[in-house]
């Protein structure tokens, strides 16, 4: 089985991981997000980033208040099973 299709397989398995990170990160970034939504978003394969070491896999939340974007959260996981997460806010 290649890496595209386990990683479509147990996609539910990593918006959860994705999820628990983001529950578990500084809870004062985290109130100060202010969204009432997490939307998961997607999962990605990265070859070639700038400032994340590759190849991993990149998934994606995008936070909400009252339907509006506001911001997205990214978990980085390497083929080492290294994470790296990033929260963007707009």
């Amino acid at each position: 089985m290649d890496l595209l299709e386990r990683i479509f397989q147990n996609k539910k398995e990593f918006y959860n991981l994705v999820l628990e990170y983001f529950h578990n990160i500084n809870s004062a970034i985290y109130e100060d997000t202010k969204f009432d939504m997490i939307v998961s978003k997607s999962i990605s394969i990265l070859i070639d980033h700038d400032f994340i070491p590759t190849p991993c896999i990149e998934i994606k939340l995008e936070l909400r208040k009252n339907q509006i974007k506001r911001g997205n959260y990214f978990l980085y996981v390497s083929e080492n099973k290294e994470f790296i997460d990033e929260l963007l806010i707009t």
